[in-house]
């Protein structure tokens, strides 16, 4: 019976995983350039074909564009939504080695530079499929191919015991994440007798409608999911192994993990909890509400006691973790799902404005930790008083960071502000929830500027007491200008087009798997 199904099924579509195909091709490749040419030529042309690598992957992006199909037995998507994700994931990725390329090379003891491409592509290579997976199976081995690489990057700098204890940290609370959500999962698979998205989608459409309570199971199997997920994207209280797996890692290794894993962390969410557990979206939407509201509000507090610039930003990115939640939250449900061929057409602003946070965010952040890193070149470490001075010294490096923090704080004009402008009408539009969502971000916005002005104050009115030694950065310069040019006018240039492709999100709520009749 299995063999005559398998016979009936579709094959494979090889066209809708070309980007994906591609940053799996670069792995290989990086591994075996790093075996058999002379390290003395790995900086550069490791580093070029890193970023030719994803250039392309990013190209073969816009062949996606448009397409609402699914392949490798419906495991696989090719929609609005994975074609966004992949594209934040593939320009962090870019960024990331930009930022990373001269510290690996000339800091920390010359690490293996060839490690460390390898090691960043497969971390790609698992948020990139989190992002297309149509399967809860291929969304967890998408986690862990992500996470397992970025376990062994954040201890990546062995010769620093800092690091290695936050890499100790970070994998010993990932794994126990990781069996959370794995257990979560295999309830929602015994509730629903399918792993596919849409399948599960369409079970619970069928066995939720008119009941009043939920399964106490179906309870269970939510929260696990959602504290899994939590753990993740370093959601309060799921953010124990943030500060000191920040902390520890190398600066460029931080700007990345801030990042992509977070992409990667809100893709699944939006995955299982958007797309497959929909019709519980009344029971799951208010828990993410209250864990949005103490995400931003503990990371802003927090983060004002910080004289680490580094660690300021650790707890900054918790901070921005709860503005991406308040999208989440703002999720309203549009009735039901798409028949296979009907015209997607979104009613929902709230997963809209969370995915053009997460672009936005990728810019901004990744800046202000590249920045970090240039001053790291310099000889200067990463207290607040090693910036004192720099705009007198470095006055572009200086306004290159004053952007990226106001960014971060969301002064208008910078994309920042069009991030959290986008997240607060969201919230404001689902009434008395959103409206508190909505002032909560705008007054813990006006406490962050405590923080992110202190860095500027110093390096713009304290005198500087130690001179910066030069340094080879022609790649951190070049990143670090066209994120801040971004960060600057990207709310402006950009804004239309980011929105029309955000907007597309919707087409993953097409069900095909349950309309085939094969499944669920």
């Amino acid at each position: 019976m299995l063999v005559d199904l398998l016979r009936g099924l579709p094959s494979p579509d090889w066209s809708l995983t070309y980007p994906q195909l591609i940053v799996f091709g670069l792995a290989l490749l990086l591994m075996g350039l790093d075996a058999f040419v002379p390290r003395r030529h790995h900086f550069g042309l490791l580093t070029g074909v890193s970023l030719v690598g994803y250039g392309l992957a990013a190209a073969a992006l816009w062949t996606q564009d448009g397409r609402n199909e699914a392949t490798f037995w419906w495991s696989f998507r090719a929609d609005g939504l994975s074609v966004f994700l992949s594209l934040v994931i593939l320009i962090s990725a870019l960024l990331s080695v930009c930022t990373a390329a001269s510290y690996v090379d000339q800091l920390e003891g010359h690490l293996p530079i060839g490690e460390f491409y390898v090691l960043l592509a497969f971390a790609i290579l698992g948020a990139m499929l989190v992002g297309t997976a149509g399967d809860l199976v291929m969304i967890f081995v998408g986690i862990e191919l992500s996470s397992l690489a970025t376990y062994i990057l954040t201890a990546f700098a062995k010769r620093r015991l800092t690091a290695l204890e936050g890499g100790m940290k970070y994998f010993l609370l990932g794994i126990f994440a990781s069996a959370i959500l794995v257990y979560g999962m295999a309830w929602v698979y015994g509730l629903t007798g399918t792993t596919n998205l849409d399948g599960i989608a369409f079970a619970l459409q069928n066995s939720v409608t008119g009941e009043t309570f939920l399964d106490p199971a179906l309870v269970l199997a939510l929260l696990l999911v959602i504290v899994g997920l939590g753990f993740k994207m370093a959601a309060v209280p799921f953010h124990f192994w943030t500060p000191d797996a920040y902390d520890g890692a190398a600066t460029p290794v931080t700007a990345f993990m801030s990042v992509v894993p977070k992409v990667a962390a809100f893709a699944a969410t939006i995955r299982i909890l958007v797309q497959a557990l929909g019709p519980l979206r009344d029971d799951w939407v208010n828990i993410i509400a209250v864990l949005a509201l103490v995400t931003m509000a503990f990371g802003n507090i927090v983060a004002i006691s910080q004289r680490n610039v580094k660690r300021m930003l650790a707890y900054s990115s918790i901070a921005h973790t709860g503005y991406m939640m308040v999208g989440l939250a703002a999720y309203r449900s549009t009735g039901g799902f798409l028949a296979p061929g009907a015209t997607p057409t979104t009613g929902d602003n709230g997963v809209t404005s969370l995915l053009i946070y997460l672009l936005a965010y990728a810019v901004m952040n990744i800046g202000a930790f590249a920045v970090v890193t240039w001053v790291q070149h310099r000889g200067r470490g990463m207290e607040l008083d090693d910036y004192n001075g720099l705009g007198a010294r470095e006055p572009l490096a200086a306004a290159a960071l004053t952007v990226f923090l106001i960014s971060l704080m969301g002064i208008p004009p910078t994309i920042g502000f069009y991030a959290k402008y986008q997240v607060i009408v969201a919230a404001i539009e689902i009434g008395q929830i959103g409206l508190i969502l909505a002032l909560a971000i705008v007054v813990l916005s006006a406490v962050s500027a405590f923080y992110y002005l202190r860095v500027v104050a110093a390096m713009y009115f304290n005198p500087s007491e130690r001179e910066l030694r030069p340094a080879k950065t022609g790649l951190l310069n070049v990143g670090i200008g066209a994120m801040a040019v971004a960060s600057l006018l990207g709310g402006i240039v950009f804004s239309g087009t980011i929105v029309a492709l955000a907007d597309r999100w919707y087409r993953a709520l097409t069900v095909m798997l349950a309309y085939a009749g094969i499944g669920g």
